[in-house]
């Protein structure tokens, strides 16, 4: 096999939060990448890979383009729709990078925020303990079943980052779907929101940052509507209308453009089951990605594309490191 065929693929990279300098940081408790730090991943990826755009991975996909390099490709994606990705888009462009941003449409159609951008930011304002107040109020408020989903905290004695996970299963995967719609709005409006006006803009992007992202030459895609977990919902038809279907046609209509892409909500192979399945059925999607760890080649299914989750711990040489293991596909992947 010759050099440029064992190059043919590429390699991506999926970010949330993009932070300033904790000294400057209103949330400095948000777990993220700092900008700096950004900036030292786009560098050593520019050196090792070959940068790609949105287009070339669909053309990859769906036509016999191939990356004419003795480099894989490298694509930068971004997911949540957070108000990060606004300076994060302005950056790449300074380097000339292209990404897709993967956008939940409550943030625009519904004036709400994702579930679980809300719980990162309930948590670092009012911690574990204001959090599971607001909470419980709102099981109470909508008559839920306070035993099975209550979560027992006790502060300087129970593990607080076991409880964080607590958090995020109960209200991301175990209470049901419009349910959990409800405890999260209701969070939202009767804490954050409370105190902080201007909640939405201080978490997402707002739909004047996104047309000048894609002004900037960035492509988005969907992220569902409200950052739902597939697997743990089900595929009815009205999640796959609502979740699927509409955050499409919304951005499309919206912003007058084609919208072809999803990065799956969490991305976890639970996540993900049965998804690229139900999409190869619809009209309107062509890629799919996960956040499976894996070099995407010719035979990657178009739908169920791989990228890694940079991580707060990723430095530019431990990134560097986890890159070339996912070349050699050495030890990664879902387990």
């Amino acid at each position: 096999m010759s050099n440029k065929q064992e190059k043919n693929g590429y390699l991506s990279l999926g970010y949330h939060y993009i932070r300033p300098d904790k000294k400057y940081d209103r949330f400095p408790r948000i777990i993220s990448n700092g900008i700096e730090e950004f900036h030292s991943h786009i560098k050593i990826v520019k050196k090792n890979y070959s940068i790609i755009s949105p287009a070339e991975a669909w053309k990859f996909s769906y036509s016999d383009f191939s990356f004419d390099s003795n480099r894989f490709g490298m694509l930068f994606s971004f997911d949540d729709g957070l108000s990060d990705h606004y300076k994060a888009a302005e950056i790449m462009s300074e380097y000339g990078v292209k990404a897709f941003f993967f956008i939940p449409t409550c943030i625009l159609a519904d004036k709400l925020p994702a579930g679980p951008v809300l719980i990162h930011y309930v948590l670092a304002e009012y911690g574990i303990g204001g959090f599971l107040k607001t909470y419980r109020e709102a099981l109470e408020e909508y008559s839920l079943d306070f035993v099975k989903y209550n979560i027992e905290y006790e502060k300087g004695k129970s593990d607080t980052w076991d409880t964080i996970g607590k958090i995020k299963e109960t209200i991301n995967h175990k209470i049901e779907y419009e349910d959990s719609q409800k405890v999260t709005s209701y969070i939202y409006k009767n804490l954050f929101l409370r105190d902080y006006p201007d909640a939405l803009e201080i978490m997402h992007l707002s739909e004047s940052q996104i047309r000048e992202m894609i002004k900037m030459g960035h492509s988005i895609g969907t992220h569902s509507r409200t950052h739902l977990s597939f697997a743990s919902r089900g595929f009815s038809e009205e999640i796959i209308e609502k979740e699927l279907n509409h955050p499409r046609e919304y951005l499309e209509i919206l912003f007058n453009i084609k919208v072809k892409t999803i990065g799956y909500p969490f991305g976890e192979r639970r996540d993900c089951v049965g998804i690229a399945q139900v999409l190869s059925k619809a009209s309107g999607y062509d890629l799919g990605f996960t956040v499976e760890p894996k070099l995407n080649i010719k035979s990657t299914p178009p739908l169920e594309l791989g990228r890694y989750k940079v991580t707060s711990r990723d430095s530019d040489s431990v990134l560097f490191d986890i890159l070339k293991k996912i070349e050699s596909r050495d030890g990664f992947g879902w387990k």
